[in-house]
């Protein structure tokens, strides 16, 4: 963050400064007392676990230098303070505020139900061959970590990728009213948080909101093979839509699409250009992402050559297809941030296309899906035995589910296991794997599948 004046935050969050010098300069925002800085501003959150409030004086001890509060707590003394009525709303009024004072930043806003990280991960890297790029780190994508990745910039940057989640309708709209967003993408909507918002015609509206939000000169990049997306263009009040799939009569399309363990190649064809690319990631979905970047680059005058390099080495966020080789050919690919139907049965697909020999899955349970929790795990498991899966592992009791709908699909059922929990899946699977095995390892986050992954990780490296 660009200095800022303590008076000039208690004019943007329409606080009280109770205590400390206005103009004293804060180099930072932090809502985490173990990560804040010298000189930062302490945003005191109370969120579902823990209350911010809680945790002043360990953030005076790391150096905070002002306090944004709502309770009444004991200060450590000479502390600066701002009271507000609300510290949430306050952190997103600054970000709004901050986010108005550079002046030309494009800012690209990504949302779907499936894909918006590595897109996003993408976009980020085909821009950064010609500019200044930030972008959301993970998935800090909600109300709290949108404004704190707006809060990170220094003010010279070009471009700002920003991922936008939501678990209910009007998030996204609050989002981009901070984030002011010129380029809006979709990436697809699926059944996602449809324990929150009921119906998946409600998840594409939640979605829609991004384009709904986009100025009359904006941009909205649009995922034409995914029905809900496609009609989103009722609620633009812009002009330029860029439509993205595999149909060649959309703006930008892929073709020849070849699937190996090295990744995907495919024929890309974008203004009567046409481009053979190759992707280090496989998997039709990814083509998908690849698409949605490739759109934001050539609109942004990034290069084909650019692009190409780039596409061969995106950094992708922790936790998303994060390919391990193990001794005797062995991959393990962890996939565990989080699963949904959409996301689940791509990573299937991608997996069984990519690998060289047998399949192996590990899942845990898809959540956040109410009534339709029961059948999005059953069909689940019919596509997975009508797939080149050879081994199946669930873990939870959720995910038997999955397991139930193999068995239905006919899947062998001595190639099916069914486990409690992380632990007990593990010490199978270091007793099954052979050499030049696939292991896709995948779950929802509540499920921390990720510690499967480090369970075996003593297994060859």
């Amino acid at each position: 963050m660009k200095d800022m004046e303590l008076g000039e935050i208690v004019k943007a969050v329409e606080g009280v400064l109770v205590q400390g010098n206005r103009n004293k300069k804060i180099k930072g925002v932090s809502i985490d007392s173990r990560t804040i800085k010298a000189d930062e501003l302490f945003i005191a959150i109370p969120g579902e676990k823990f209350n911010g409030h809680d945790f002043i004086d360990d953030a005076a001890v790391n150096g905070a230098a002002a306090f944004i509060i709502s309770d009444e707590v004991e200060l450590p003394e000479r502390a600066a303070y701002i009271v507000v009525n609300d510290t949430t709303e306050a952190l997103q009024q600054l970000a709004a505020y901050y986010r108005q004072q550079i002046d030309d930043l494009t800012v690209i806003a990504i949302t779907g139900s499936a894909g918006k990280t590595t897109t996003k991960d993408m976009i980020a890297a085909l821009l950064a061959s010609k500019y200044k790029v930030h972008k959301t780190q993970g998935n800090f994508n909600n109300y709290y970590g949108l404004p704190l990745t707006l809060l990170e910039l220094q003010g010279d940057e070009d471009i700002a990728v920003l991922e936008m989640g939501m678990s209910s309708l009007g998030e996204i709209s609050l989002l981009t009213s901070i984030a002011l967003p010129q380029i809006g993408v979709i990436t697809n909507v699926g059944e996602t948080h449809l324990e929150s918002l009921g119906t998946i015609e409600n998840v594409a509206q939640g979605k829609s909101e991004l384009i709904a939000a986009l100025p009359e000169d904006g941009i909205a990049i649009l995922n034409y093979d995914n029905s809900y997306v496609r009609d989103m263009k009722s609620v633009f009040k812009g002009e330029k839509i860029i439509y993205y799939g595999f149909n060649k009569a959309v703006d930008i399309s892929a073709s020849n699409i070849r699937i190996d363990n090295k990744g995907t190649s495919f024929l890309i064809e974008y203004q009567d250009d046409k481009r053979d690319i190759l992707i280090d990631k496989p998997g039709r979905h990814n083509v998908y992402n690849a698409l949605a970047a490739i759109a934001v680059a050539r609109e942004l005058a990034v290069g084909w050559n650019s692009i190409k390099k780039a596409l061969l080495s995106v950094d992708l966020s922790s936790l998303r297809w994060d390919v391990q080789k193990k001794k005797g050919g062995i991959t393990i690919i962890n996939d565990s941030y989080n699963a949904n139907p959409l996301s689940m049965e791509a990573a299937v697909d991608a997996v069984c296309e990519s690998a060289e020999d047998r399949v192996i899955l590990v899942l845990g349970a898809m959540l956040e899906l109410g009534s339709n929790e029961s059948r999005a795990h059953l069909e689940l498991g019919k596509k997975i035995a009508d797939s080149a899966v050879d081994v199946l592992i669930t873990v939870g009791e959720i995910a038997q589910l999955i397991a139930r709908g193999a068995i239905q699909g006919n899947m062998k059922k001595e190639n099916i296991h069914i486990f409690d929990n992380n632990k007990q899946a593990a010490v199978l699977l270091n007793n099954i794997l052979v050499g030049n095995d696939t292991v896709l390892v995948k779950g929802s986050r509540r499920n921390k599948m990720e510690e499967i992954v480090e369970i075996i990780g003593g297994q060859g490296g």
